[in-house]
């Protein structure tokens, strides 16, 4: 059984790393989308952390995990 996981990474206004995860993003989500949602995320300033408003984007990718189960 494989999980996948969107994970966006933005900094704060301190320059701290701050990472959004979203379980199971859809299999034929493009670059461009997910550039979008970071960006709405930050010009409609949706979360605040103890450093301050997120400010800018870093990165985004999706992990892909594998889990099998054991019948014990």
């Amino acid at each position: 059984m494989g999980k996948s996981k969107l994970e966006m990474e933005f900094k704060d206004a301190d320059g701290k790393k701050f990472s959004l995860s979203l379980d199971e993003p859809r299999e034929d989500i493009t670059d461009l989308e997910v550039k979008a949602v970071m960006d709405d995320v930050i010009a409609k300033n949706i979360f605040y952390t103890a450093a301050g408003d997120i400010v800018t984007t870093v990165g985004a990718r999706i992990i892909t995990t594998t889990v099998e189960e054991l019948e014990i």
